[in-house]
Parts: C-alpha cells; structure tokens; sequence
C-alpha cells in the first residue's frame, strides 16, 4: 500500500468542522493579542491500530508555520496501547488550536475503523478479507474508511475512492441487480 497525498477541505480549513469553543478561543486570543508557542499531545484512549495520521500531516503541512513548530507522530498503522501519546505539536497555538476538532476526529474514526479491520484479519486466520463497508457509511467518508480498512491489513476494498487513497484496484463481484437483468448466473 501506498501512503495517499490528502488534501483538507476547505470546511476543515476554515475552521466549519470545529467546536465552537476552540473557534471561540482563537477570537480571544487574537483580541488579546496572545499566541503563545504551546505543545498538544494526542492520546489514545484505547489500545488498537493508529490510522489517519497522513491525513492529519497533510492538515498540519497546511496550517502551521513554515518554522517555530515541531510534530512527532507515530506512523500509520503502528499500533497503540491505551493512553499512549501518538501526535505532538509544539507550534504557536493560533495556527493549530482551531483544528483540534478536526485532528481528534480523523484519528479516532480512522484509527476506530482499521482496529475493526485488525481484529476481523485477526479472527479470520489468514484468510484474506475485503472491505465491502462503503454503503453502510455516508458517501464522503467512505473512502477513507475503506482506506483505514486496508491499513488494518484487509487486502482489498470495494469502493474506487478508497482503493485510490490505498494504491489498490477496488474489489468486487457483482451486484443483485444485475443477475435480476440477466435472469441467470450460469449461462
């Protein structure tokens, strides 16, 4: 698999996703004139499979300065113990404290869906499994769900938009409706 090239949104950019009182927060503090250089450390609260770390850097890469910054990250993927710290930035706070909202909830759902994937390979014992979960989420986050999958170790997915973040084919085989038109799955 291949590390995808992510691109925020300009929802996520202009602050839309966040918690009103981070947004809150940077009015004060650019009212008051205060940007002091802090540190935030993401945690895990539970053990499982890091995921959406990449997206979180192409975020990161958008925001902050060019210098007076600092990330460490664990890498996608990598698996994380409860608590554990997996993202540090060390920056001014008024360029990442209106994207808090934005980095916890990438690294949780992704990291949420490729522990589900780790389990399922886990259970599954070497057979190979695909992710068919694309029509059981809202369209704009299938992809990535389908991506974070594939970091949990499933070797495929079905839908286009997660094989492509993955470097993948997307896998599939057919659906009802067209054995309903042809009348026959054999001649």
């Amino acid at each position: 698999m291949k590390l995808p090239k992510f691109e925020p949104s300009e929802a996520i950019l202009s602050g839309e996703t966040t918690d009103i009182y981070f947004a809150r927060t940077i009015d004060i503090l650019r009212h008051e004139a205060l940007n002091p250089v802090a540190t935030v450390e993401v945690f895990s609260s539970r053990a499982g499979m890091l995921c959406g770390m990449e997206e979180v850097k192409a975020l990161l890469a958008r925001i902050l300065p060019e210098s007076n910054r600092e990330v460490w990250a664990l890498a996608e993927g990598e698996t994380m113990e409860k608590k554990e710290v997996v993202l540090r930035i060390t920056a001014p706070y008024q360029s990442y404290g209106l994207y808090e909202t934005a980095i916890d909830g990438i690294l949780a759902q992704c990291s949420g869906w490729a522990t589900a994937a780790s389990q399922c390979m886990a259970a599954a014992q070497g057979i190979p499994i695909i992710s068919f979960g694309a029509r059981h989420v809202h369209p704009s986050v299938a992809g990535v769900m389908e991506y974070s999958a594939i970091v949990g170790g499933c070797t495929g997915c079905s839908s286009i938009a997660g094989a492509n973040l993955a470097g993948v084919e997307p896998t599939g085989t057919m659906p009802h409706a067209l054995i309903i038109i042809m009348g026959d799955t054999v001649t």
